[in-house]
């Protein structure tokens, strides 16, 4: 049986190289997307002239302008980004069909049976590579396997603009000098429990019993004993584009008022629960995660009881998450909603129940926002944010609005 070849496209840098693209003079300058200079937040993209200065994804916004006093700070434009990535999607289904985005920046590519079309996978990869380029003008790299994991890795090797290659039976020999937190499912609990047994990489992993890991960790430990063992038998499941929706804001300053916490999520809420319905798709679980003043985070999650779509369902469950993950005296930085796993909105309304009288309602309040903005229907709970928050037809202008629409 001839082997699979599983490509992970992945563009660099992603929201500044679409920032550079479209502005011509923003090449070869460092670039940060996240927001202003002299605004609170963090890094959501630094291009890799920014990076030469130590920025990172994820660090505040005031320490990378200490960093790289020189940059360009943009708050960002996500339907630049959105356009950026459907393009992608097309280009990349001419090479495949079988194409699966995972986020706006990456994909996955089922490129087995395509030995025709080009004579070596790095071939293939070149090609598409410049074809990405001399149309929408960004840059990608490429990892190129026998399985999803290990294009995945491999796409992380030689940024930016690489190519790397793992041919058919190398796959435990290139995972074996990867550290443990490589691996899909090795969090940073997991990730200490393994230094505390000695197992730092990939290959101290791959030589542990697979029952001894199954008694660890359950069936995670099954599939990170058969992950270091380069076992993925995962296909690619084309136009697959969303595994979760997130929305997340930093406050203008750190607050203790709950009143303005509960209506910042309760917006929160609102704002998945249309792109849900926009997308028709429905939601089985809700994440959510706080920052405090002091950096420090907590976070829960929890499964609902039924997929919805509804943000009384998801502000419900937020009410339970708060409560799991306990107050603090402290006061709270950013707060951040994410709902997961989604399916397709296919069932039919419970008439008894009431179930076609709310999905008509929620179908109204979408058709309302739709002809007269967003704000024009919005919970009366979040009016207090009014105070603090400039609104116009689209909403409120929270922190960084084009990254948290």
């Amino acid at each position: 049986m001839a082997s699979r070849c599983i490509f992970h496209v992945d563009v660099d840098a992603f929201f500044a190289s679409v920032e550079q693209s479209l502005n011509p003079h923003l090449r070869g300058r460092p670039v940060i997307v996240g927001g202003l200079p002299h605004q609170r937040g963090v890094v959501h993209s630094a291009s890799y002239e920014a990076r030469a200065c130590g920025v990172k994804t994820g660090m505040p916004l005031s320490e990378a302008r200490r960093r790289c006093p020189q940059a360009v700070f943009l708050k960002g434009n996500f339907l630049h980004y959105k356009y950026v990535s459907r393009e992608i999607l097309k280009i990349l289904q001419t090479f495949s069909p079988k194409v699966e985005f995972t986020s706006l920046d990456d994909a996955y590519v089922d490129m087995t049976g395509t030995n025709r079309r080009f004579s070596h996978p790095r071939r293939a990869a070149q090609a598409m590579q410049q074809e990405i380029d001399r149309r929408l003008g960004v840059p990608v790299s490429i990892g190129i396997g026998t399985s999803k994991l290990i294009s995945r890795l491999a796409s992380a090797q030689h940024k930016p603009r690489g190519i790397t290659y793992v041919p058919p039976g190398k796959e435990r020999e290139f995972l074996a000098p990867l550290p443990v937190s490589a691996l899909i499912g090795v969090g940073r609990v997991t990730e200490q429990l393994f230094q505390e047994m000695g197992v730092r990489t990939v290959g101290q992993l791959a030589r542990l019993p697979k029952r001894a890991l199954e008694q660890l960790l359950g069936a995670n430990g099954i599939r990170l004993w058969e992950f270091a063992n380069g076992i993925d038998p995962r296909e690619v499941e084309p136009c697959r584009l969303r595994r979760q929706i997130s929305r997340e804001t930093t406050f203008e300053e750190d607050t203790d008022d709950l009143q303005v916490v509960m209506a910042t999520l309760q917006y929160l809420c609102e704002r998945i629960a249309m792109k849900l319905r926009t997308e028709r798709l429905a939601c089985g679980r809700v994440h959510l995660r706080i920052r405090y003043a002091d950096f420090e985070q907590r976070a829960a999650g929890r499964k609902l009881s039924h997929h919805t779509q509804d943000a009384s369902v998801l502000m419900a469950m937020v009410h339970r998450l708060i409560e799991a993950v306990g107050g603090r005296r402290v006061r709270i930085r950013h707060v951040h909603i994410s709902v997961g796993d989604l399916e397709p909105q296919n069932w039919q309304p419970d008439f008894f129940s009431g179930g076609a009288r709310n999905e008509a309602l929620l179908h109204g309040i979408d058709e309302i926002r739709r002809r007269y903005g967003f704000s024009a229907v919005l919970p009366a709970k979040t009016k207090i944010l009014q105070s603090r928050y400039r609104l116009d037809k689209h909403g409120y202008i929270l922190h960084t609005p084009s990254l948290s629409q």
